[in-house]
Parts: structure tokens; C-alpha cells; sequence
């Protein structure tokens, strides 16, 4: 599949078949994770691979109660009618998770330290477009208490979940959502 074919086609699933993910087109999305850049190529990144459906489970149970507790403190109606079934329905959940120790020289500023995010955010795009080059449907999704994910992974100290990857065959129609024209967001300094 071209590239830009992979850009303009690529979509949040939210529906999903329950057809299983290939071990081999699960490699080749966590391969494209693992070529995405990081500051001084510390690759402050590990991926957690969930396929068992009770984790599954106590995963969306999480993440369920979590999305309960932002609309009662937020009001967003959205909120309220948010459904986190695909977390059940995926063939595999990839936790991301980012270890702060290895961000680059940015943590020598004071109040900073955040690169390490910044690389595990060019992993999860990479696992996106990776699925999508493969005819897999994927979700970014990132509404869960952080500290009750860590302890549901049993992550070590000062390791993060910064993002739960969805994948598996999409089942979902809905319209890919418009994007804003380009030229509404450059700004040269010629």
C-alpha cells in the first residue's frame, strides 16, 4: 500500500471483528513501534501485548470506571453516551508504556523531562500506520486512571501506560472524521 494511501485512509476503530490478529502482522506493528526516533535514541519504550480476554476485561472495567468519573467532574455529554467496548472486542490491546529515565537531554531543563513521551507518541503512529499498511484497524485510546493501569500491568516503579493501542479487523463504518486544511496551520519565518 503507497504511503500516502496509508495517511489518507487511516481511521480510529471502534468496532471490531473477532477474527484474530496474525503473530506475524502483530510483529511487523510492534517492528514499526520499535523504528520510531527517540532523543538520543535512548528508545524509552516497551510494549505489553494483551490478548487474554479476563486482562481484557479488568482492563475495560478500568477504563469504563475512569470515563464514569471524567463525566461526573467534567459534565461533557460526550463523555456520557462514550462507549470503551472496543477494549473487549479488539484482538489485541498493546499497552505503550514509557520509562522517564530514558528521555534525552530535555530532562536537564528545569520543569522538563518529557522527550520520552514524545518518542513513545512516534511508536504508537508508527503501530497505527503499520496496521493500516496491513488491513488493520487500530485505536489510539488514552481515557484510563494511569496509576490503576500501571498496577493492572504490573509495571515496574516510574513506568507509565502512555497509551493503549486497539488492534484487529475494524468492523467499524463510520466516516473517517474531516481534517482542517494544512495551510490554516503553517506559519513561515522566512
Amino acid at each position: 500500500m503507497d504511503f500516502w494511501q496509508v495517511l489518507r485512509e487511516r481511521r480510529s476503530s471502534r468496532q471490531f471483528k473477532e477474527a484474530a490478529v496474525e503473530e506475524n502482522k502483530l510483529i511487523k506493528v510492534l517492528e514499526a513501534a520499535a523504528l520510531a526516533p527517540s532523543p538520543a535514541n535512548r528508545q524509552p519504550w516497551e510494549f505489553v501485548v494483551v490478548r487474554n480476554q479476563e486482562l481484557k476485561m479488568r482492563i475495560f472495567d478500568a477504563s469504563n470506571k475512569a470515563r464514569e468519573h471524567l463525566f461526573r467532574v467534567s459534565g461533557w455529554r460526550w463523555l456520557g453516551k462514550y462507549r470503551v467496548d472496543f477494549l473487549k472486542q479488539a484482538s489485541v490491546l498493546v499497552a505503550v508504556v514509557g520509562d522517564p529515565e530514558k528521555t534525552g537531554a530535555d530532562r536537564l531543563f528545569p520543569g522538563r523531562g518529557e522527550g520520552y513521551q514524545h518518542a513513545c507518541a512516534a511508536a504508537v503512529q508508527n503501530m497505527l500506520l503499520a496496521a493500516q499498511a496491513q488491513g488493520l484497524g487500530s485505536l489510539w485510546f488514552s481515557l484510563y486512571d494511569h496509576k490503576e493501569m500501571a498496577d493492572l500491568l504490573r509495571l515496574g516503579q516510574n513506568k507509565e501506560v502512555l497509551a493503549i493501542v486497539c488492534l484487529g479487523y475494524s468492523m467499524d463504518d463510520t466516516p473517517r472524521p474531516p481534517k482542517q486544511d494544512v495551510q490554516g496551520k503553517i506559519r513561515f519565518m522566512d
